[in-house]
């Protein structure tokens, strides 16, 4: 049996790792990589795995939507060497540094509007509390002040800012959160 990871959200730099099982010690036969691999210009997803599991492939044996595009192929490759740099000045470093940040920040929402907060770098899914309105409600408000956010089931909002983005647009996002909160009835 394979265990097969889908890394299709959590993946490449996501949580401050370059994969999300890899975070916790675990490692995978098989990954699903997408979204970030096409560095949200191209659209970019890739079945990874070793020679034992892919090689019972063979060319002709299996297609692809966007199989051979060598221009979202060049973007890919480029994504792989940007996030290489493991250092202390490197993305997956980077994220995980303002992850602290974002994770810290909206802590100190929890009872003033927020009843849990969870996630792992620059990926956060934050439970509303219900009695204000809806995910969709706050990603409504968070939207009238100029930011983004994905409303998942019933009072929860997910953020995950893209790995460029800088500590002060962090803040923003979280007072635009802030400010929505203090919208609702």
């Amino acid at each position: 049996m394979l265990f097969v990871a889908d890394e299709v959200q959590s993946g490449l730099g996501r949580t401050g790792h370059l994969l999300a099982t890899r975070a916790t010690g675990v490692d995978a036969d098989v990954y699903l990589l997408g979204k970030a691999l096409g560095g949200g210009i191209m659209p970019l997803s890739a079945v990874v795995a070793d020679a034992d599991v892919l090689g019972v492939l063979h060319p002709g044996q299996h297609g692809s939507t966007f199989g051979g595009n060598p221009l979202a192929c060049a973007v890919g490759r480029a994504v792989i060497t940007l996030l290489a740099d493991e250092g202390p000045a490197g993305m997956l470093a980077r994220a995980r540094r303002l992850g602290d940040v974002l994770h810290g920040r909206l802590a100190a929402l929890v009872g003033h509007g927020v009843v849990a907060v969870r996630g792992t770098g620059l990926w956060a899914g934050v439970d509303v509390d219900p009695r204000l309105g809806t995910g969709r409600d706050v990603s409504e408000a968070m939207m009238r002040r100029g930011v983004l956010v994905k409303d998942t089931h019933g009072s929860t909002i997910r953020l995950s800012p893209p790995l460029v983005i800088t500590e002060r647009e962090l803040h923003e996002a979280v007072d635009a959160l802030t400010g929505a909160l203090s919208d609702l009835p």
